[in-house]
C-alpha cells in the first residue's frame, strides 16, 4: 500500500511539473500612445506635380515612437488613400522601423499613376502612418495629413527642329525640342529667320528619320518622310517672309504641318481679371523667352474664367483659351486663329480670389497658374 501511495505521489508531481512547463505568458498589450505625424507642409494644401521637379522632395514626414505597453520591434507603414475613405483601400508608400520618410514628386506621381488616378485632375488624398507589432495586435494610426494633388503624364520623347531658319542652324547635335502633343502630333515655338529652311529629325546626331517639305506654303502643307539615310534627302520647309517667333505644328502620322506667328505681346482678359471681357483693354504679359510669357495679377471668383488675346485691338481673334480638359492650376491651350473658328473654352477661374502668377508656354502649349 505504501508503495502504491508513493507511485501516485510521483505521478501527481509529474503532472504538476508538466503543467508548469506547458504554461506560457504572452505579453499584455496595454495600448498607449499612437505615433504623432508631422509634415514639412501644412495640411490642406494643393500641389501641382511636374516632371521637371520629379527628383525634388515634395513632403518630409516624421513621427514619434508608438507605445504598445511593452518592449517590441515596431514597424511603421506610411499609407495613402482617397480623402474620407478611412484608409479602407489604402496603399503603402513605405514601411520600415525608421521614424521618418521623404517622398519625392516623381515617387508620388509614379505611385498615383500605378493606382490609376487620372493625370491633370485635382484629387483629394490623405496620408497617415500606422504602427504595428504583430498581425494579432491592432495597429496604432496617427492623425491624417490631407492634401490635393494634380499628377502629370510622363512625356513621350520629342522630335527635333533644325535648319538655317532656326537658332540651331544645321547642326544635328544642337537641335530644338518639339514636344509630343498627342497621337503623332508635335509642336514648338521657335524664332524663324525669313525665307530660310528648316526640317525635323527624330534623333539628335542622326540625319534620319527626317521630315521635310512635300507641298504647300510657308503657313501650311504636307510633309515627306525620310526613313533612313539611303533615302533621298527631302527639301526643307521655308520660313515665312517676316522674321519672328512662330508656332510650328507637325503631324508625322498624317504628314502635315502648319505655322502661325506668335506676337511679342499677349494680353489677359476675362471675368476673373480686373479688366473683365474687354478685348481692347487686356493686361499685358511679360515676354520671358521665345514662346514664354508671364504675368502677376489679381484674380477673382464668381465672374467667369479667362482668355489670352494676341492684340489689344478689340478683336476677338486670334486668341487662346483652354482645350476644355484643364483646371484652375494647369491645362493645355487651344488656338482660335479667326472669327470663323470655334470659340475655345475659358481658362478656369482660381479656387479662391488672390494674387496669381500666370505662365504661358507656346512650346508645351500650356498655361500654369500659381498663387503668390
Amino acid at each position: 500500500m505504501k508503495k502504491i501511495n508513493y507511485i501516485l505521489s510521483i505521478l501527481a508531481a509529474l503532472l504538476v511539473f508538466v503543467s508548469c512547463e506547458d504554461e506560457t505568458f504572452d505579453p499584455v498589450i496595454n495600448y498607449g500612445n499612437s505615433p504623432v505625424l508631422t509634415a514639412s507642409e501644412a495640411s490642406g494644401g494643393t500641389y501641382l506635380l511636374t516632371e521637371e521637379e520629379a527628383d525634388d522632395v515634395l513632403f518630409s514626414f516624421d513621427w514619434t515612437e508608438a507605445d504598445f505597453g511593452f518592449q517590441a520591434a515596431i514597424s511603421y507603414s506610411l499609407k495613402i488613400d482617397d480623402a474620407g475613405n478611412d484608409f479602407a483601400n489604402s496603399s503603402i508608400i513605405a514601411s520600415s522601423a525608421e521614424l521618418g520618410y521623404e517622398i519625392t514628386v516623381g515617387e508620388l506621381n509614379s505611385l498615383l499613376t500605378s493606382m490609376e488616378y487620372p493625370t491633370g485632375v485635382e484629387t483629394p488624398l490623405e496620408i497617415r502612418v500606422e504602427a504595428s507589432v504583430s498581425d494579432y495586435a491592432n495597429a496604432l494610426p496617427s492623425e491624417t495629413f490631407s492634401f490635393n494633388v494634380i499628377t502629370y503624364s510622363i512625356k513621350l520623347p520629342p522630335i527635333y527642329l533644325l535648319g538655317d531658319a532656326t537658332d540651331a542652324g544645321w547642326d544635328n547635335n544642337t537641335t530644338l525640342e518639339a514636344p509630343y502633343m498627342s497621337n503623332g502630333k508635335y509642336g514648338i515655338a521657335a524664332h524663324l529667320k525669313a525665307g530660310l529652311g528648316y526640317k525635323f529629325i527624330q534623333t539628335q546626331g542622326q540625319w534620319a528619320p527626317m521630315w521635310g517639305y512635300d507641298s504647300g506654303t510657308t503657313t501650311d502643307g504636307t510633309l515627306v518622310y525620310r526613313p533612313d539615310e539611303d533615302t533621298a534627302d527631302p527639301t526643307p520647309m521655308t520660313a515665312p517672309d517676316v522674321e519672328g517667333d512662330y508656332r510650328i505644328d507637325v503631324d508625322i502620322t498624317n504628314l502635315t504641318y502648319s505655322v502661325y506667328p506668335i506676337p511679342d505681346e499677349i494680353y489677359l482678359v476675362g471675368g476673373a481679371t480686373t479688366v473683365g471681357w474687354d478685348p481692347a483693354n487686356g493686361i499685358a504679359f511679360t515676354k520671358d523667352g521665345v514662346g514664354k510669357y508671364s504675368l502677376v495679377t489679381d484674380l477673382s471668383v464668381g465672374n467667369g474664367g479667362m482668355k489670352i488675346m494676341a492684340t489689344n485691338s478689340g478683336a476677338w481673334a486670334p486668341q487662346w483659351g483652354s482645350d476644355g480638359n484643364g483646371n484652375s492650376l494647369l491645362g493645355k491651350l487651344s488656338y482660335r486663329s479667326g472669327d470663323a473658328d470655334p470659340d475655345p473654352a475659358e481658362i478656369p477661374e482660381p479656387a479662391a480670389a488672390g494674387t496669381y502668377k500666370i505662365q504661358i508656354d507656346f512650346s508645351e502649349y500650356t498655361y500654369k497658374i500659381t498663387a503668390q
